[in-house]
């Protein structure tokens, strides 16, 4: 198997479900084998960076040049990912990918789209639109929108100022591990979402690789159903993606 280079600690909450979803993976995978010992994992490095370093150095979509501070410092670390002997790598976030060409620049070995493998998954299951939620900038932002675009699936953004906050204020609420009231907060955004946009299907992209956390017990799921909302977690979709990347 491939060497894995793991960007995380973007937030922390959702490294270790990478982690734990890629070993899941490789465990459910071979125990179709026969082999001596305990089941063969993927070797990994995880570079995981300072997040409130990073939140900081944001900047502002429209303006190029005050993102130079934040794309030098991740590309910087998967310099030292590549440095490392990986044979591809992963970035932990979709906020990252908002950014993602800046932030690759230079880098010469694969690093596998959180975008591509969530188009992947939107193919196999015949969806061409959903509900996009995720951080500010993820939501601000035209770059997944753009992106699927070209795949043929319509991404809509929450409609009110209001409802995309209620959704950052849950992501800072996961990442302090405060999970209890998750689930029903982003049901009452999908909810009153759905009621400016004239769509019967409710599909949700969880475009933060936090939000997952706030459904209990469903957090190694690709995608799952609640209250009859079709959730799409990009966590173990891209995770699953760069085991498949690693077995070939």
């Amino acid at each position: 198997m491939k060497k894995i280079g793991i960007l995380g600690g973007l937030a922390w909450p959702a490294t270790i479900e990478y982690y734990r979803a890629i070993c899941q993976l490789s465990q459910n995978y071979h125990s179709q084998f026969e082999f001596s010992g305990p089941s063969p994992m993927p070797e990994m490095c995880i570079e995981s960076v300072n997040i409130n370093y990073s939140f900081n150095q944001r900047g502002e979509i429209g303006n190029e040049a005050s993102w130079n501070e934040y794309d030098k410092y991740f590309n910087s670390a998967l310099q030292r990912l590549e440095k490392n002997g990986v044979d591809f790598i992963i970035i932990t976030a979709n906020t990252l990918h908002t950014r993602f060409e800046n932030i690759t620049s230079g880098i010469d070995i694969p690093v596998l789209s959180i975008y591509e493998a969530i188009a992947d998954e939107c193919k196999k299951q015949d969806i061409d639109q959903f509900l996009l939620l995720g951080t500010e900038p993820t939501m601000k932002s035209n770059s997944l929108p753009d992106f699927m675009c070209k795949k043929a699936i319509s991404v809509l953004p929450p409609p009110t100022k209001d409802l995309k906050l209620k959704v950052v204020n849950l992501i800072l609420d996961l990442f302090e591990g405060k999970t209890e009231n998750g689930s029903n907060v982003l049901n009452e955004v999908v909810n009153s979402a759905y009621l400016h946009m004239d769509k019967k299907q409710k599909i949700v992209c969880l475009a933060c690789t936090e939000l997952p956390l706030a459904f209990s017990g469903k957090e190694q799921l690709a995608t799952f159903i609640e209250k009859e909302v079709t959730y799409l977690n990009t966590t173990i979709i891209h995770a699953k993606a760069a085991f498949d990347y690693a077995l070939q």
